[in-house]
């Protein structure tokens, strides 16, 4: 159930789909060799594109929905926090 892990529906839809962008991403650098998927590529460009401007938000110890767990699954796959 997801309110054994989230304060309401809408943060579980979020973290569902960012896992969905992150397998995306995954499978991308599978046949790309790398996570810099463009900007123009669609959902998955804008997400990657989000996560670094999520990144140095909470680099800047603003309010950010990037996690710590997040940042250690990006870096697992060799993603680049500057394009």
């Amino acid at each position: 159930n997801w309110r054994d892990h989230y304060n309401n529906r809408q943060q579980y839809i979020e973290a569902q789909q960012w896992i969905v962008r992150f397998q995306e991403l995954q499978s991308f650098k599978a046949k790309h060799g790398n996570c810099n998927a463009p900007q123009n590529a669609g959902k998955l460009g804008y997400w990657v594109h989000n996560q670094r401007g999520q990144y140095r938000l909470l680099q800047e110890g603003k309010q950010s929905s990037m996690s710590d767990e997040r940042v250690q699954k990006l870096k697992a796959i060799g993603f680049q926090w500057s394009p």
